[in-house]
């Protein structure tokens, strides 16, 4: 079961959000879900504070385009256990990666992300 170690960063999650929603519109994706549209909107706004609910990330996951998957959203929205039983399953390297990612403090976590983020944009 995921955990919330209260990294949410709202930045990443809107960018999963407009990947996932692909084509349709805010209004058309949040439908899709079944959440309110106003409730996407403050997500992709980046004005909510704390991370949302399993149940709607689920919702997202569950109707994403794009190959947005569950495991992205957990993580962008902070709710994942970076202990070695959940992740029996990962190789010895991206265990140690976890281990090195978790143990940085939130801004170098943030700094990490968005260079992530800028790799994946100008990936060739």
């Amino acid at each position: 079961m995921p955990k919330n170690n209260g990294n949410f960063n709202k930045k990443i999650f809107a960018m999963l959000i407009d990947k996932a929603r692909g084509e349709r519109s805010v209004r058309r994706f949040a439908a899709d879900s079944g959440i309110s549209y106003l409730q996407l909107r403050k997500l992709l706004m980046c004005e909510q504070e704390n991370a949302p609910g399993m149940k709607l990330i689920t919702k997202l996951a569950e109707n994403s385009e794009n190959n947005v998957e569950l495991e992205e959203y957990l993580y962008a929205a902070g709710k994942f256990d970076t202990s070695e039983q959940t992740h029996t399953e990962l190789h010895p390297r991206e265990k140690l990666l976890l281990q090195n990612y978790s143990s940085l403090s939130s801004k170098q976590q943030k700094t990490v992300d968005d260079f992530i983020d800028f790799l994946l944009r100008y990936k060739g």
